[in-house]
């Protein structure tokens, strides 16, 4: 007979019982509340680790320094100008060091909030160890509610996230690709324009894609040893060949038969999408490309040849992962690069004034309205730092929204189960899910979808806070508090528009730009910096869009957004460039003669090139800083960098002389190579470098044309003479 085992009636107290000493830690959930929705939001498990890291430094930073402080000074002796001084002393030193992660300030504004309102509002209850113990213990809570959430009930891992998405994006190119293949293969010009249209939203979900990837990459160097992915292998080919399609004139193309049938048997091209997780690396061998026989080197089938020569390095590509010894040169330059370009002493002693001062005026006002809540202002605004300069407004704007929203439901919440605490989250789970598309609206954004989560978080989860209603009331008090302070700082110390930062930016992508036309023959380490300073520019652009115009002329984002386009072609038309001088180079043993001649000639024209392009770059560099309202009429001169637009010459006329120049000699070039194969190949890539170096010539008219264009709009009553010569003029920061 079997014996039953009874359990005790008991056991379930005996359990809690001995976990009444962990939750006599959990004094104040609010901080794990925080700690996890910051971790958490959009992640991944990498991301998670990561940042689970960073919560862990911040409180490694600051629980003892508040120890300390809570020893010399007794908690009863507190006031709260004490706790708004200690605040913000103790927030400066956090917020100068530059090799602190964004979110390890965050989280250490948090837990000093709560530690020194704490020690206030409780006075003697609050001990000097067992008070930031306390926090830390909330914190730490925070951190594994949030991995557990990652792994249960499966992990959401990086590493499988990049695969998939790797995935996507080789099936998006591959549609994208081949559509541009039927419109180089249509019968008239028509036809072709309705394709290239098709792939239009097709390249903004590849771009959505390859954006995606970035983010999660860095999560999955957490995860496993992940070898980062680089796509412009792929990218900058398929947007070549769009290029290549606008210039083209003349519908069908005239191409040798042999070309014609390779090109369609292509046209259902499937790429394949790179596989970042083997650790042997291996190059393909290269694949069966096009090569011309009677297609003569004339302006006019230069963008065929460009074409061709797109479609080679596609199929060529391979997005592989870099080695460990080419990563560490990559870091090592990385490194170096962000000494020189980071933030200078001066930018980070003013961000930490900025946050130190606005946190402790914040509890300091926030504890003179309510004493007992005086902790929600300074929460509210110690997870909306950011560094650098975003529009204020804005980011007030979007937290008042949310955490008005995010009160309101938490309210309804509170009235409809105040009998059962325990079933609040249940009501809870939907609300994450709305406040997650929040988070990626461009009505409320990043900072509120998480005011709005953590507003309805905070009301649903209290304790012991009085009614909800009176409760709520406070808290929407108490986040005005502390949004008026931050603003008010950062009118104080930094007030520049969002409007002037794109200016700032654009200026910044400009030298890059300058510096990349001056190293033209190896401008990979600019081409990359050039990307990503554009890259910067498109969040600018966002972020100027949505800030209020106040009494200022309204934002004129299609003529940045025209600017940066114009700029990112440049940058693709580079990167092409770059391949096909480096393919011509790779030649070079196998071309029996005219190699001289052939290296003069490549020389010679990439010196035509810059001196067409960087004085009109320079100049227009410097006139985005000027203060056009009170220079332009006094300094604004004739200068030799600028193409003279007003006179009727355009962008297509100067491209076409720089086409028909490069052309001339090219027969007499290759010519002189004897090897017939050699001399296709060098056919190819060398008119395909003709049509890069006149494109970019054209678009830099362009960039200057928007660049005008961006004047015109922003000083509608000023007369601009762009014939007077601006070499002199002083250069101003527009405030």
């Amino acid at each position: 007979m079997g014996v039953i085992k009874v359990a005790s009636p008991h056991a379930g107290a005996i359990w809690r019982e001995r976990l009444d000493p962990v939750r006599l830690q959990i004094q104040y959930p609010s901080v794990a509340y925080v700690t996890a929705i910051l971790i958490v939001s959009d992640a991944t498990l990498g991301t998670t680790l990561r940042d689970s890291w960073y919560a862990l430094c911040a409180t490694v930073l600051v629980v003892p320094s508040t120890v300390l402080c809570l020893s010399l000074v007794a908690p009863s002796r507190f006031t709260e100008a004490g706790a708004a001084v200690a605040v913000t002393a103790s927030a400066f030193v956090v917020s100068v060091p530059e090799c602190l992660p964004l979110l390890t300030k965050r989280i250490a504004y948090v837990q000093l909030v709560i530690i020194y309102v704490g020690v206030v509002v409780r006075g003697n209850e609050a001990g000097p160890v067992t008070h930031p113990v306390h926090i830390a213990a909330c914190t730490v809570l925070g951190v594994t509610g949030s991995v557990l959430a990652l792994i249960l009930p499966y992990p959401r891992l990086a590493v499988r996230e990049v695969k998939k998405q790797s995935h996507s994006y080789a099936e998006n190119a591959s549609e994208r690709s081949n559509l541009y293949l039927k419109a180089f293969l249509s019968d008239d010009k028509s036809t072709a324009y309705d394709l290239i249209c098709q792939a239009e939203p097709i390249a903004q979900i590849g771009t959505n894609i390859l954006d995606h990837i970035n983010r999660v990459q860095e999560g999955a160097k957490w995860e496993t040893h992940h070898r980062a992915l680089d796509f412009k292998n792929m990218e900058a080919p398929i947007t070549g060949m769009k290029i290549a399609l606008s210039a083209i004139s003349q519908f069908p193309v005239t191409i040798d038969e042999e070309i014609k049938t390779l090109l369609q048997s292509a046209q259902m091209l499937k790429l394949q999408h790179p596989k970042p997780y083997d650790d042997a690396v291996t190059v393909p061998e290269r694949k069966h490309t096009p090569t011309l026989v009677n297609i003569s080197p004339t302006r006019e089938n230069l963008p065929v040849f460009f074409f061709l020569s797109c479609f080679e390095l596609l199929i060529n590509a391979n997005p592989k992962p870099e080695s460990l010894d080419a990563q560490k040169v990559n870091i090592a330059k990385k490194t170096r690069v962000e000494k020189i370009v980071g933030q200078s002493i001066t930018e980070r002693v003013v961000f930490a004034l900025k946050c130190s001062i606005a946190l402790g005026l914040a509890v300091l006002l926030g504890m003179f309205f309510d004493k007992k809540n005086g902790y929600w202002s300074g929460l509210t605004i110690a997870i909306s730092f950011v560094e650098g300069r975003l529009p204020i407004f804005t980011v007030a704007n979007n937290r008042v929204k949310g955490t008005a929203i995010g009160s309101v439901y938490g309210v309804l919440g509170s009235c409809l189960l105040h009998q059962v605490a325990e079933l609040r989250f249940i009501i809870l789970l939907p609300w994450i899910v709305f406040t997650s598309m929040l988070h990626h609206s461009q009505m409320y954004g990043e900072s509120g979808g998480i005011a709005a989560v953590i507003s309805a978080l905070l009301i649903l989860g209290r304790k012991n806070y009085g009614p909800p209603k009176q409760f709520a009331i406070a808290r929407l008090t108490e986040v005005s508090i502390g949004l008026f302070c931050m603003v008010l700082l950062e009118i104080t110390l930094q007030p520049v528009r969002a409007a002037t930062v794109v200016k700032l930016q654009v200026s910044q992508c400009l030298g890059t730009l300058d510096e990349c036309l001056n190293h033209i023959a190896c401008p990979k380490e600019n081409i990359r910096k050039m990307k990503s300073d554009l890259n910067g520019l498109r969040n600018r652009i966002k972020d100027a869009r949505s800030e209020p115009s106040f009494w200022f002329l309204p934002f004129k984002a299609s003529c940045y957004n025209n600017a940066r386009e114009r700029l990112s072609k440049m940058v693709d038309l580079m990167q092409i460039m770059t391949y096909n001088i480096e393919f011509i180079s790779s030649l070079s043993q196998s071309c029996d003669g005219g190699w001289k001649e052939l290296e003069q000639h490549i020389n010679g024209n990439l010196e035509i090139l810059k001196e067409n392009t960087s004085p009109c770059v320079k100049c227009l560099q410097k006139i985005t800083l000027v203060r056009s309202n009170e220079t332009f009429d006094r300094h604004v001169q004739e200068s030799e960098g600028f193409f003279d637009l007003e006179s009727g010459s355009q962008p297509t006329e100067a491209a076409m002389k720089v086409m028909d120049a490069f052309v001339h000699r090219i027969k007499d070039v290759t010519d002189k190579i004897e090897s017939q194969e050699c001399k296709r190949k060098v056919t190819l890539h060398l008119n395909s470098l003709g049509f890069c170096i006149a494109s970019i010539v054209g678009e830099t008219m362009q960039v200057e044309k928007c660049i005008k264009e961006i004047i015109r709009c922003e000083n509608p009553g000023l007369m601009i003479n762009y014939k007077n010569d601006i070499a002199n003029a002083p250069v101003q920061i527009t405030k």
